[in-house]
């Protein structure tokens, strides 16, 4: 994943991985990071199209001997506008997906998204597709103002795209001649190459970076 904000895990409400040997690399970095039980989590979208995610408190566990379980005192938490973000590389074994909060911080920590309840995992999975589906900008045909933010039209290696893009910001040159976009519903576009362009579009893009 491209410019992964560093991340804490001590607001989440999980237990550390298991430790063992002969672990990989990104099995000791999964030690460092808390890790929550799919079956206690849901996630749905509220009504102002905001995704939520609730983990719910582990089952009371069994008091020694005869006897009713023992009470657990924590409650379910929640949290309000996050993003799913995938941690480790697809092709890894492990599917470790990660929640973060509006400051980019990681409130929670998903080891395997199949334990997820069908609704919770629909909604999931459908988020996680907008956030990585990344159309390459080929052609830039036109950036005008509207209303205080900049209208780009393009061409995408998916088609014709007009979006509006709020802020310079958001329009980031990344190490070579990469550029990343994000528009203001919070879509990504790429540009694999500024030198691959016309020389119309690069005239176009040096006016926004």
């Amino acid at each position: 994943m491209a410019d992964s904000p560093e991340r804490t895990t001590e607001d989440a409400p999980s237990a550390k991985a298991p430790a063992g040997p002969g672990h990989s690399g990104w099995d000791a970095e999964i030690e460092r990071l808390e890790i929550v039980d799919s079956g206690r989590v849901r996630i749905w979208r509220d009504e102002f199209r905001r995704l939520c995610v609730r983990v719910d408190p582990p089952p009371p566990k069994a008091a020694a001997g005869e006897g009713p379980p023992l009470p657990e005192a924590a409650e379910a938490v929640e949290f309000v506008d996050v993003r799913p973000a995938q941690v480790f590389p697809v092709s890894e074994a492990a599917d470790y997906i990660a929640f973060l909060n509006t400051d980019d911080k990681e409130v929670l920590m998903l080891q395997d998204r199949r334990g997820l309840e069908a609704d919770s995992l629909r909604c999931l999975e459908e988020e996680l597709g907008r956030v990585y589906f990344v159309p390459k900008v080929t052609v830039i045909y036109a950036i005008e103002d509207a209303h205080g933010a900049a209208r780009w039209e393009v061409e995408t290696d998916r088609g014709y795209r007009v979006f509006d893009v709020r802020d310079r910001e958001d329009v980031r040159v990344l190490e070579g001649s990469r550029v990343l976009l994000q528009d203001a519903d919070g879509n990504r576009y790429e540009i694999a190459d500024i030198g691959e362009l016309d020389e119309r579009s690069r005239r176009l893009l040096d006016g926004e970076i």
